[in-house]
């Protein structure tokens, strides 16, 4: 951290309760600088353009713009608010605060697996704060719970912040794509009902020679646009390129490789929305979040998970453009889901993909446990 101005982590280093061990393979990531996007530099914008149609991973340098810097603050904030809730509130109080019926996207509501005999999560727990619900357009009969409410500004400032730094994403992959101006970023506005939310995650320590079930911690690719994560302990990863081109849910474990922390980044990387409106010329990246490694493993660790994801009335389809390759006839003739549905149903593939995999261990569909 001696590379950063102190007041940027003033108060903050109990996040990072233990350096990052050395003996494990990490994911080489690219870094990018905010500011030289906004500027509009060229370079910079081709070599993250490069990453999104690869690994679709890239650490997103937030020290360097006052935009960038307030995001980073706004997400300390709401990573406090995690703190102060996640472990103290009962397991009863937080299981009330639910998801919407109906077709959803997973943006509100509590969520862990299973929980241990102390009321404590056994893997994992997480809140999710909808960006509809707080800066839509639509009347909606809505409270956050007390328990929450409290700290409503700070999910507010992160959610605006992360709208910001997501569009300005947006915009240099249009630029890269030959696309008009607005064809991304005009279906990413803050007020406009998206299905966007804030995530904040905890991760209970554990001992550290506790086995990971990795059964526990599902491989996925997330059902958005943009995914902005900032955390201060390990645990996400991503598979190796050769392994990654191969496809699939299904990776060696040897494949994986850890995503280190940087003080003053956030981890960026596409969803399959952007995957949809490209027609795979951007990529939507595999991974997985399981407990910190080495003695990491021992203390809580806490994220926070800035999404965007499309209008929700948007259709799904690929955009025109020479960057862009034409739909197969198979394609074009496929139907056609709004932003809402086609988030809910890939959603739910996935959870019907975890079942089937627990189902056939356990020999029995009942029963079955959840930490995502």
């Amino acid at each position: 951290m001696g590379s950063l101005q102190a007041v940027d982590f003033q108060n903050i280093e109990d996040l990072y309760p233990l350096p990052f061990p050395m003996d494990v393979p990490i994911a080489q990531l690219e870094k990018i600088s905010l500011n030289k996007l906004l500027d509009h530099d060229e370079a910079e914008g081709q070599r993250m353009f490069d990453v999104c149609t690869g690994s679709g991973f890239f650490y997103l340098d937030m020290m360097d713009h006052p935009m960038g810097r307030k995001m980073w603050e706004d997400a300390c904030v709401a990573c406090r608010s995690g703190q102060n809730v996640l472990p103290t509130v009962p397991m009863s109080t937080k299981k009330a605060y639910k998801a919407p019926i109906g077709v959803k996207v997973l943006d509100r509501g509590y969520q862990t697996g299973a929980v241990n005999e102390n009321g404590q999560p056994r893997d994992s727990e997480m809140f999710m704060v909808s960006q509809t619900e707080l800066f839509g357009n639509k009347t909606i009969d809505f409270e956050l719970p007390f328990w929450l409410a409290q700290h409503e500004d700070s999910f507010k400032n992160a959610m605006s912040s992360g709208n910001k730094v997501a569009n300005v994403i947006l915009s240099v992959l249009e630029r890269k794509l030959d696309l008009p101006a607005g064809t991304f970023t005009n279906l990413h506005k803050l007020m406009d009902s998206s299905g966007d939310f804030i995530r904040v995650l905890r991760y209970p320590g554990t001992d550290i020679s506790e086995k990971i079930d990795s059964l526990r911690f599902p491989a996925h690719r997330d059902a958005v646009s943009i995914a902005i994560l900032f955390t201060w302990l390990g645990g996400l990863q991503i598979v190796e390129p050769e392994a990654a081109k191969a496809g699939g849910m299904i990776v060696p474990e040897d494949s994986w490789r850890w995503i280190k922390p940087v003080p003053g980044t956030a981890v960026v990387n596409l969803g399959d929305a952007m995957e949809v409106f490209t027609n795979n010329v951007l990529k939507s990246g595999l991974h997985r979040v399981i407990k910190a490694p080495g003695q990491q493993r021992a203390h809580d660790k806490y994220s926070v998970l800035i999404v965007a994801r499309p209008e929700e009335n948007t259709p799904m389809k690929s955009f025109k453009s020479p960057m862009i390759p034409e739909d197969t006839p198979e394609q074009a003739n496929a139907q056609v889901f709004t932003s809402m549905e086609w988030g809910h149903n890939k959603i739910k593939a996935l959870q019907d993909f975890i079942d089937k995999i627990q189902s056939a261990r356990a020999g029995k569909a009942d029963n079955l446990e959840r930490s995502w």
